[in-house]
């Protein structure tokens, strides 16, 4: 099954750094997306199960000069791209939240931006499959959109690092 991390980085070379580290590890540079603008990235990241949310949480980290880093990974690699996101200096997307809620930010109001901004500095097609995570760290607990059957997305929050599923329904072929 696949899963899709993502993470906010605080710069595009922080991104890069982190990109370069999981290519080092083996993950395909072809499953490594960077997005340095807001462009298209909220609804990419909605496709790819996170929550609207969060989506808009990424885009004001992007608007804001921060990179995101989305990687489509194989069960077995979503603890090893949380260690070297967790390595790379990976901004918690909580916490950056409520220090921007606290200037006067609202979640509601990003949502015009989200999908009208021009210029995407992707790196690879995006990756719209996405898995559970089973890595069993205590500190990953389910969000309240955590749905395994309903075809909504699952996701499970590190704080950090975000692990997103979506389960699709797919005809049966004779």
């Amino acid at each position: 099954m696949t899963k899709t991390v993502t993470s906010l980085f605080e710069s595009e070379q922080h991104a890069t750094e982190a990109a370069k580290r999981l290519e080092q590890a083996g993950i395909p540079r072809d499953h490594i997306d960077i997005w340095s603008t807001p462009h298209n990235l909220a609804p990419l990241l909605e496709d790819a199960g996170v929550p609207r949310s969060d989506s808009y949480a990424y885009v004001e980290g992007v608007l804001r000069g921060g990179s995101v880093v989305i990687v489509s990974c194989a069960d077995h690699e979503v603890g090893l791209v949380v260690g070297i996101f967790d390595h790379e200096g990976v901004l918690d997307l909580d916490e950056q939240r409520a220090s921007w809620r606290s200037e006067g930010w609202e979640e509601h109001a990003a949502a015009g931006v989200a999908g009208s901004l021009p210029g995407s500095s992707r790196s690879a097609e995006a990756s719209t499959g996405a898995g559970y995570d089973l890595t069993g760290s205590p500190d990953m607990t389910p969000s309240k959109g955590d749905m395994a059957t309903s075809g909504r997305p699952n996701a499970v929050s590190h704080g950090r690092v975000r692990i997103h599923s979506r389960n699709v329904e797919r005809p049966v072929e004779k």
